[in-house]
């Protein structure tokens, strides 16, 4: 499990049901998972860091009195307090005490007293919308008289008085949005009552906040660059220079159509915990259905991931959209759904894209490195959920980029931060397993695919994954390669197998080496008997009046001269044990 302290993301803790991965074979024999059976409650197995926050939960202030709190509080004194308490009492790790929140309606409570306030903040917006208009009015009419009579200052002072209503009803809402994350820090089952209360209702506001800070965020891109451009034409100016200085952190975003600007944090804020909403409802198998069917929900999660890196979108909302894809993506009614959803696939595969050698090489620290990957760990395991569907294999076998990004990340073995800790060699080797995983499903493609695959790299697509069977240190990745070469066998392409020296090399090394370990360890077969069913398979496919054929024959021999040796040695060492135990019967 990688350390919780790998960064200071605040991903949260969800809890990961058992995975059903040892079920999930890719060979021709497969068939695909249907309704009701165990893979639609199969969650995809990370292990997401969990927060910085107590671990016990707070006794002097129970679960009733805060809710009641909640439920009470109208004016503005009394709802922050209680909210602030509710955060105080409801951020810890223990989830049985987050079930008795649940069960005395803390995610009721919370939840209206969201709507409260999104409800209060849009008066606030059309009162301060209202008296700009009337403002912008009086100007026309009466510039001179506006001017004489010192009205500017007191607009001004207005202004500034709304917008601290604004601040403040903003970071009301977002304390109210932790508080209801904190309290779905439950089990699944309590989860799954909760979502039968409010999901329904929570989601599309849920959403709707989403895209909120997703267009503040790219207005404030457009606003940099139209300060950047304004700078750059008076760049001789000392006031320019002056006014171009401020730093990063004191930037803030354009809202809504009042113009208000929200503070960065805030606005992180909720995009981080809005994003862990979603994803601690995604954690429960039977209502991943839902979930991908609701409206615009899988549109806005491609987009916060897809945003470009100026608008420093928080790392943790881009970790958790991926990881809400990935566990969707396991239900067997979502598989297709969600491979059609149009730029899923794309944000995916632009997602596992990275690092490319270059941003590896240039970045500044662990950590940076580190989410890197852990983005692309995510999306590769997305791909290969998505890879299990039959009608999926087809399309994505198609799709050259994701392919190519499935090869590259399965040759990804060392890294020039391996050895600085926070488990990326872990993350790495977990990302290869992915990789070949998703490699083996889509060599389950129909007969033709299969050999366009085959022809993939200017034709070295083969010697490719024969160079990961025989290179790889992990035994789990060495299986689901040889898996695919065993998949990748037919008619069609047996010729282009035997063609390749260092291929059939390969197969014959691991179908009599001793590696034998398969199943227990892996998801699929060992190397050797992959090997072993690849080396039939070709003999299969292959007419022994072909010229294809004699190039096997050797191979074939070869291999039925080291087993027969193997037996020999065997049943040699047999014959000494047991004259060695006669031997000492007689002595005795």
């Amino acid at each position: 499990m990688i350390s919780g302290k790998y960064m200071q993301a605040t991903i949260p803790a969800l809890r990961i049901q058992p995975s059903e991965d040892d079920n999930d074979s890719g060979h021709h024999d497969q068939t695909h998972p249907t309704a009701g059976q165990g893979r639609l409650s199969k969650v995809v197995g990370f292990d997401i860091p969990s927060p910085i926050k107590r671990q016990r939960a707070n006794t002097e202030i129970t679960a009733q009195h805060v809710t009641l709190a909640i439920q009470h509080g109208v004016s503005e004194a009394d709802r922050k307090e209680a909210m602030y308490n509710a955060c105080a009492a409801f951020d810890h790790g223990v989830q049985a005490a987050h079930d008795d929140e649940i069960r005395v309606g803390a995610d009721t409570a919370i939840f209206k007293h969201l709507t409260f306030l999104l409800l209060k903040r849009g008066m606030i917006e059309k009162e301060v919308d209202y008296n700009k208009r009337i403002h912008i009015e009086i100007d026309q009419d009466h510039p001179c008289e506006t001017e004489h009579n010192g009205d500017t200052d007191n607009t001004a002072d207005k202004t500034e008085t709304d917008e601290n209503r604004l601040d403040s009803i903003t970071e009301e809402i977002a304390c109210t949005l932790q508080g209801l994350e904190m309290v779905l820090r439950c089990s699944a089952d309590c989860i799954s009552v909760s979502f039968q209360r409010i999901g329904k209702e929570a989601l599309p506001i849920i959403l709707s906040l989403l895209q909120e800070q997703r267009a503040q965020k790219l207005q404030q891109i457009k606003n940099q660059n139209s300060s950047d451009s304004r700078d750059l034409k008076h760049s001789n100016s000392f006031h320019s220079s002056s006014t171009a200085s401020t730093s990063v952190s004191e930037i803030k975003i354009d809202g809504s159509s009042t113009g208000h600007s929200i503070d960065r944090k805030t606005s992180d804020g909720i995009l981080k915990t809005c994003t862990k909403l979603i994803a601690h409802f995604a954690r429960v198998g039977n209502l991943t259905d839902t979930l991908a069917s609701t409206k615009h929900l899988l549109t806005v999660l491609r987009k916060i991931i897809s945003m470009p890196e100026e608008s420093q979108v928080p790392i943790e909302s881009r970790l958790n959209c991926l990881w809400i894809i990935a566990n969707l993506a396991c239900n067997a009614e979502n598989m297709i759904k969600m491979a059609s959803t149009p730029g899923i696939i794309d944000t995916l595969v632009t997602a596992a894209s990275h690092p490319t050698a270059k941003e590896e090489e240039e970045c500044d620290n662990v950590l940076d490195y580190l989410k890197i990957i852990r983005s692309r760990s995510i999306a590769i395991r997305a791909i290969l959920n998505l890879s299990w569907a039959h009608e999926n294999k087809i399309p994505l076998s198609e799709h050259s980029d994701l392919v190519e990004v499935l090869l590259k990340t399965a040759s990804h073995r060392e890294s020039s931060w391996t050895g600085h800790g926070k488990g990326i060699s872990w993350i790495l080797m977990q990302s290869r397993r992915h990789a070949a995983g998703a490699l083996r499903n889509l060599a389950a493609a129909p007969r033709r695919y299969k050999r366009r695959l085959c022809r993939m790299r200017d034709g070295n697509f083969l010697e490719t994954i024969a160079e990961f069977a025989t290179a790889d240190p992990d035994s789990d990745v060495r299986n689901k390669i040889f898996a695919t070469l065993f998949n990748l066998v037919s008619a069609d392409t047996a010729k282009l197998f035997v063609e390749k020296k260092t291929v059939l090399e390969a197969i014959v090394n691991a179908s009599t080496s001793d590696d034998d370990h398969g199943r227990d360890n892996s998801d699929c077969e060992s190397s050797r008997t992959m090997a072993r069913q690849t080396l039939r398979a070709l003999e299969k496919s292959l007419p022994e009046d072909e010229a294809g054929y004699d190039a096997l024959r050797p191979a074939l021999s070869r291999f039925d001269s080291q087993i027969a040796m193997k037996k020999s040695l065997s049943l040699g060492t047999g014959l000494a044990a047991a004259n060695t135990a006669a031997n000492m019967n007689v002595g005795v």
